[in-house]
Protein backbone atom coordinates (compact mmCIF):
# COMPACT_ATOMS: atom_id res chain seq x y z
CA UNK A 1 0.00 0.00 0.00
CA UNK A 2 3.14 2.25 0.86
CA UNK A 3 4.63 1.56 -2.93
CA UNK A 4 1.16 2.71 -4.51
CA UNK A 5 1.17 5.70 -2.47
CA UNK A 6 4.56 6.84 -3.40
CA UNK A 7 4.15 6.24 -7.10
CA UNK A 8 0.69 8.01 -6.91
CA UNK A 9 2.66 10.97 -5.29
CA UNK A 10 5.21 10.89 -7.81
CA UNK A 11 2.53 11.24 -10.80
CA UNK A 12 1.06 14.09 -9.29
CA UNK A 13 4.45 15.82 -9.00
CA UNK A 14 5.22 15.12 -12.58
CA UNK A 15 2.22 16.42 -13.86
CA UNK A 16 2.24 19.65 -11.96
CA UNK A 17 5.83 19.80 -12.98
CA UNK A 18 4.42 19.54 -16.77
CA UNK A 19 1.51 21.88 -16.07
CA UNK A 20 4.24 24.95 -14.74
CA UNK A 21 6.54 24.23 -17.58
CA UNK A 22 3.51 24.54 -20.04
CA UNK A 23 1.99 27.69 -18.34
CA UNK A 24 5.56 28.99 -17.91
CA UNK A 25 5.99 28.97 -21.74
CA UNK A 26 2.72 29.83 -22.92
CA UNK A 27 2.86 33.20 -20.68
CA UNK A 28 6.58 34.00 -20.53
CA UNK A 29 5.61 36.82 -23.87
CA UNK A 30 3.10 38.09 -21.94
CA UNK A 31 4.86 38.53 -18.64
CA UNK A 32 8.03 40.66 -20.55
CA UNK A 33 10.61 39.53 -18.07
CA UNK A 34 13.53 41.72 -18.76
CA UNK A 35 16.89 40.22 -17.36
CA UNK A 36 19.38 43.29 -18.06
CA UNK A 37 22.55 43.73 -16.11
CA UNK A 38 22.45 46.43 -13.51
CA UNK A 39 23.93 49.92 -15.85
CA UNK A 40 23.08 48.88 -18.42
CA UNK A 41 22.11 51.39 -21.00
CA UNK A 42 18.57 51.71 -22.71
CA UNK A 43 19.28 52.10 -26.51
CA UNK A 44 15.30 52.52 -27.23
CA UNK A 45 15.58 49.91 -30.37
CA UNK A 46 12.37 48.35 -31.58
CA UNK A 47 12.03 46.50 -34.74
CA UNK A 48 8.90 47.54 -37.00
CA UNK A 49 8.42 45.29 -39.52
CA UNK A 50 10.86 43.02 -41.91
CA UNK A 51 10.96 41.55 -45.45
CA UNK A 52 13.02 39.02 -46.31
CA UNK A 53 13.84 38.99 -50.11
CA UNK A 54 15.99 35.72 -50.25
CA UNK A 55 17.92 33.90 -48.09
CA UNK A 56 20.14 35.59 -45.72
CA UNK A 57 18.69 38.87 -47.15
CA UNK A 58 16.34 41.01 -46.22
CA UNK A 59 15.08 44.44 -45.35
CA UNK A 60 14.17 46.02 -41.90
CA UNK A 61 12.14 49.13 -40.32
CA UNK A 62 13.81 49.69 -37.03
CA UNK A 63 12.62 52.50 -34.64
CA UNK A 64 15.81 54.31 -32.48
CA UNK A 65 14.33 56.55 -30.19
CA UNK A 66 13.07 59.51 -32.11
CA UNK A 67 14.40 58.65 -36.06
CA UNK A 68 13.28 55.56 -38.34
CA UNK A 69 15.76 53.78 -39.85
CA UNK A 70 15.17 51.30 -43.20
CA UNK A 71 18.78 49.05 -43.33
CA UNK A 72 19.39 46.72 -46.16
CA UNK A 73 20.87 43.18 -45.02
CA UNK A 74 22.84 40.61 -47.48
CA UNK A 75 24.85 38.11 -46.78
CA UNK A 76 27.78 40.16 -45.78
CA UNK A 77 26.81 43.39 -45.70
CA UNK A 78 24.66 46.03 -43.67
CA UNK A 79 23.47 49.31 -45.66
CA UNK A 80 21.49 52.21 -44.31
CA UNK A 81 18.89 52.99 -47.29
CA UNK A 82 16.72 55.60 -45.35
CA UNK A 83 16.33 57.44 -42.47
CA UNK A 84 14.24 60.12 -40.92
CA UNK A 85 12.58 61.58 -37.92
CA UNK A 86 9.25 60.23 -36.32
CA UNK A 87 6.24 62.92 -36.15
CA UNK A 88 6.15 64.57 -33.18
CA UNK A 89 9.58 64.20 -31.84
CA UNK A 90 11.54 66.85 -30.60
CA UNK A 91 14.38 68.37 -32.35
Amino acid sequence: MDTYLSIIKVIFIMAALIAGIYLLSRYAGKLNLRFKPKGAADYGLKKVDTIYLAPRKFISVVEVRDHVLVIGAGEKEVSLLAKWRKEGANS
